[in-house]
């Protein structure tokens, strides 16, 4: 008899249990399937703006590489045009480096003005600090050959200053328009601290 009621208790038992379970499954179960349904349209919707970012950032590349050769073609009229357009739309550091480029067939054309105007934009629309550097000390190179000394050694005292990778660059460029200049003391210190 006891295990009868033993048996019977059991059942009971896993029948409030199944009962508590189908009830929790009632209750919870659509919020759980929506999560997960919620989670899996995330997880899709990331992978598809992941393959459109790649998709976009590739045919940025292959115009901005179309760019760079006709500008070592020497058609410098068209890839200034196709500079001037990238410089204007993608990804941020594509439209830097367009600004770079088209400061560069710029200076190749002996339009050092405009030319020092797009590596300052350059400068100012980059976020990457060697991008920004890089177009301040390209911009520095055409104040040397445009500019007076002090206008020169303005621009370069912050690339000095910063300790970057570039600073050296500029230690360098300074030390050699002072030498030209005839500040001969200038020169040798920034010479010293290379």
């Amino acid at each position: 008899m006891t295990n009868d009621s033993d048996s019977f208790i059991q059942e009971v038992d896993e029948s409030l249990r199944q009962d508590r379970m189908l009830n929790l499954v009632k209750r919870w179960g659509p919020w759980l399937i929506g999560a997960f349904v919620l989670l899996l349209a995330g997880v899709l919707a990331w992978q598809a703006w992941q393959g459109f970012s790649t998709d976009q950032g590739r045919a940025h590349a292959a115009e901005y590489a179309a760019a760079q050769a006709l500008a070592r073609e020497g058609n410098f009229e068209e890839a200034k045009i196709a500079f001037s357009r990238l410089s204007d739309e993608g990804p941020r550091n594509y439209r830097v480096m367009a600004q770079m480029e088209l400061g560069a067939v710029l200076e190749a054309q002996g339009d050092l003005q405009a030319s020092l105007a797009a590596f300052d934009e350059a400068a100012e629309a980059a976020n990457d600090p060697v991008m920004r550097e890089t177009a301040q000390l390209r911009a520095a190179y055409i104040v040397a050959e445009t500019q007076d000394f002090e206008a020169l050694q303005t621009r370069l005292n912050p690339l000095i200053e910063s300790e970057s990778r570039l600073s050296f660059l500029a230690r360098e460029l300074l030390a050699l328009e002072a030498w030209e200049a005839g500040n001969n003391d200038l020169a040798r210190d920034q010479l010293e601290n290379l």
